[in-house]
């Protein structure tokens, strides 16, 4: 008989879903197991609709000093002792009968929603569920770890993260700095000039892909694109405006208005590490699992606020490693581009320091923790 493996992840923004179906993709073709993906948000309470509602309104429109505020008030063991009765306040009953009447031999949740929705199921009905959390960014934070006590194991993004993790108590021995868990097939692109030729790139002028805020995008990096495309450079660039089709309207009126030459627009897409592959810089919003996938293809980065709070330290890792720059208005942006347009020597320096960065190889032992512990 098959182990069972479920996989959850919670819609908060579109990393934590990345994650879990690059987990999902990798076990269904490496191993043998019976597998479940699950969104813990499609069983969102009255509570937990308004609470993704609001993430999702702050997201748009950027709001990202609450978020920060948030996220620092929220890393403190007082605020967030009470945090598994908001969790459960969250998520409706249906969640706990449908996680029982699966019975899952391993969870690996890579939003902690799902690691304290099982670890108080294992608590309640004696059930033996291994517990596997995966940390998708540069940082910790007490929401989590707050449940480390009925979790087996803790992956988290490096050695940095993982003495930050131990700091609260954790045993050193559930904690895997493995990193953020990426597709063993991300780095498996196609040949540059064709992916050129394919985004209607004819010429060897550098490539600028700006991301405008993750899957979803934002309108808030309208302001920063249109500052870069006052600059009148001479370079390419690659706008990808995600499911926001108000955004890619809004962008394709802009081009038009200021004759821009040499810009491709795009809504949501699937070829990002194509894109960065042929990308000279990309300018991003400092989530988790875009730095990772920024990093994989040493692609120097130009970060803009995102959403405050973990960002932040994920912002932090890059310039500290000088893997990237980070600007806070489009202005800054504007003079950065600048600086960069007149001295390409900044770019290479941060592309050879990427290339020192390790190779990610967290799904395959992250793979391999699972086989250990299943077989």
């Amino acid at each position: 008989m098959k182990k069972k493996i479920l996989i959850t992840y919670a819609s908060y923004g579109s990393g934590h879903k990345t994650v879990a179906n690059y987990i999902y993709e990798y076990f269904k073709e490496h191993g043998d197991y019976d597998l479940k993906i699950v969104d813990v948000m499609d069983y969102a309470s009255l509570i937990g609709k308004i609470n993704l509602k609001l993430f999702n309104m702050i997201f748009k429109f950027q709001f990202s000093l609450p978020a920060t505020i948030g996220y620092e008030l929220s890393d403190n063991k007082i605020v967030t002792a009470p945090y598994k009765i908001y969790t459960k306040a969250c998520l409706n009953k249906k969640l706990q009968k449908d996680f029982l009447e699966y019975n899952p031999d391993l969870l690996i949740a890579t939003h902690f929603f799902g690691g304290i929705m099982m670890g108080s199921i294992n608590k309640k009905y004696h059930t033996k569920t291994k517990i596997i959390t995966i940390i998708t960014d540069y940082c910790s934070n007490c929401m989590w770890i707050q449940n480390h006590k009925y979790e087996d194991y803790i992956v988290v993004s490096n050695e940095i993260v993982k003495q930050e993790v131990l700091k609260f108590g954790v045993d050193e021995k559930k904690i895997c700095p493995f990193g953020i868990p990426l597709s063993s097939k991300f780095k498996v692109t196609d040949d540059k000039e064709k992916i050129k030729l394919k985004y209607n790139i004819k010429n060897n002028k550098p490539i600028i892909l700006f991301f405008g805020g993750g899957s979803m995008g934002s309108s808030f990096t309208y302001n920063y694109l249109k500052a870069l495309l006052k600059l009148k450079l001479d370079i390419n660039i690659i706008f990808v405006a995600g499911k926001n089709v108000e955004l890619q309207n809004k962008v394709n009126d802009l081009v038009m208005k200021e004759n821009t030459p040499n810009i491709t627009v795009l809504g949501f897409t699937n070829d990002v590490s194509n894109l960065l592959n042929i990308a000279t810089l990309v300018i991003t919003k400092p989530g988790g699992l875009s730095v990772t996938e920024a990093l994989e293809m040493k692609t120097p980065m130009i970060l803009i606020p995102g959403n405050g709070g973990q960002e932040n330290y994920n912002a932090n890792f890059v310039t500290k490693n000088k893997f990237g720059l980070r600007v806070r208005t489009p202005f800054q942006l504007s003079r950065v581009m600048k600086k960069i347009n007149n001295n390409p020597e900044i770019v290479q320096d941060m592309y050879n320091n990427l290339k020192n960065q390790e190779e990610n190889k967290s799904i395959e032992k992250l793979f391999n923790l699972v086989e250990k512990e299943l077989k």
